[in-house]
C-alpha cells in the first residue's frame, strides 16, 4: 500500500537567501519552484563540500524542501590545485594515477602527470612573458657547487 509523506511548509521562508548564505560564492546555479504547494529546488555549486555532505546538511536545514537536483562542479583553479597535489606525491587524498601514452606504433607506455607536463613543456619555448607563478625556491639562484651537483645528478 502506498504511503503519503507530508511536509510542513513554513510560510514566507526565503529559500534563495538561505541557500546563498550556505553556499556563499560557491553557488553557481539556483532554481526554486513551487509545485502543488511544495518547494522544489535545483542547485549547482563549485569547489565546496562533498556532495553527500551537502545533501545531508541541506536535508537537515530544509527538510520541507525537495532537492530535485544537486550538482557539484569544479573551477579550473580547483582542478589545477588537485593536479598540483597529485604531482607533489605528498598528499594521500590526491593519489597520482598511472597514465598511458600511446606511441605511433600503437604501444602503450606508462607515464604520470609530471611526465606529461615535461613532454608538453619540451615542445614550447618559454619566456619571461609567460604567466608562470614561480615560488621563492624556484627563483633561488644556484651557486657553483649546486650547479655542478644538478648536472651530475640527472
Amino acid at each position: 500500500m502506498s504511503k503519503v509523506i507530508r511536509k510542513q511548509l513554513p510560510a514566507g521562508k526565503d529559500y534563495a537567501g538561505i541557500l546563498r548564505e550556505y553556499f556563499s560564492f560557491h553557488l553557481t546555479g539556483l532554481d526554486i519552484n513551487e509545485d502543488g504547494g511544495e518547494t522544489q529546488v535545483q542547485v549547482v555549486y563549485c569547489d565546496y563540500k562533498h556532495i553527500d555532505t551537502v545533501r545531508r546538511e541541506l536535508a537537515q536545514m530544509l527538510p520541507e524542501v525537495e532537492f530535485v537536483k544537486i550538482r557539484r562542479d569544479f573551477t579550473e583553479s580547483a582542478m589545477l590545485y588537485a593536479l598540483k597535489k597529485m604531482m607533489g606525491r605528498f598528499d594521500p587524498h590526491f593519489e597520482e594515477p598511472t597514465l598511458y601514452v600511446k606511441h605511433q606504433d600503437g604501444t602503450l607506455v606508462p607515464t604520470n602527470l609530471m611526465g606529461l607536463a615535461r613532454t608538453a613543456l619540451r615542445r614550447v619555448e618559454l619566456d619571461e612573458d609567460d604567466d608562470i607563478q614561480y615560488s621563492e625556491f624556484d627563483m633561488k639562484v644556484s651557486d657553483n657547487d649546486s650547479l655542478r651537483r644538478n648536472v651530475t645528478n640527472f
